[in-house]
């Protein structure tokens, strides 16, 4: 067989392969993000729905549609394959401690996500349930060096908080709605702006995560680690 014939035997080959993917595909069931199995709905109100990913090695969720802007943040990453119903399947990482923004407003996508790693796969994501921005405030950190901004989108700001034993982010104040998710486990101290040297304290794990409000804001690290977080402030 030539060279010529071979290749384009190869081409044909790879075409109908392509081709027949996207059909099993195409056939399989799609489902809304909030519903997919392995996406468990933890937290909601009116601005954000935030669900728990856990995904097993070798597991797969179904096809889900975002449709929503959605922040992903990595708990405990791994290698995945991401396939689509109409493009080329992507074998890429997903890397612990990375955030990943979804722009879906207005623009829907669908995928399945395969968790070819030997650990679990982790997320904390949460999808913007209302079209923003809704222009709550400036959303803005103390200018410090616990404070590492991570995101920075129409519709919400993110900042990674690194707090290191006794440490105080400082006081500011937080306009919108948000979600706050934690990475390292030990004692926090929220201060109560509504009572002077009143503080509420958690000892929070990985992947903890809580709905935030506009007020005042001034967290301490209380254990003997760092405390590692992100501050998630819609616009």
């Amino acid at each position: 067989m030539s060279i010529i014939r071979k290749t384009i035997t190869s081409t044909l080959m790879c075409s109908s392969l392509f081709a027949a993917s996207l059909q099993v595909q195409a056939a399989e069931k799609v489902v809304a993000t909030d519903l997919e199995p392995l996406h468990h709905v933890i937290l909601e109100n009116k601005y954000v729905t935030v669900m728990r990913v856990l995904i097993q090695p070798g597991e797969s969720t179904l096809f889900h549609e975002q449709h929503l802007d959605y922040v992903n943040t990595h708990i405990e990453g791994s290698p995945v394959k991401i396939e689509y119903p109409d493009k080329p399947v992507n074998n890429t990482e997903m890397k612990t401690g990375n955030v990943k923004f979804g722009e879906h407003q207005g623009k829907s996508d669908t995928d399945k996500v395969t968790n070819t790693g030997t650990n679990v796969n982790h997320q904390v994501a949460f999808e913007i349930n209302i079209p923003g921005p809704q222009h709550f405030g400036g959303a803005s950190r103390p200018a410090s060096e616990a404070f590492q901004q991570v995101l920075d989108k129409k519709t919400v700001k993110g900042w990674k908080v690194t707090l290191k034993p006794g440490e105080s982010s400082g006081e500011y104040t937080q306009h919108g709605p948000g979600v706050r998710v934690f990475f390292t486990e030990g004692r926090v101290l929220l201060a109560d702006d509504k009572h002077p040297n009143r503080v509420k304290e958690l000892w929070v794990h990985p992947g903890d995560a809580f709905l935030t409000g506009p007020g005042k804001v001034d967290i301490t690290a209380a254990s003997g680690e760092n405390i590692i977080f992100n501050d998630y402030e819609l616009l």
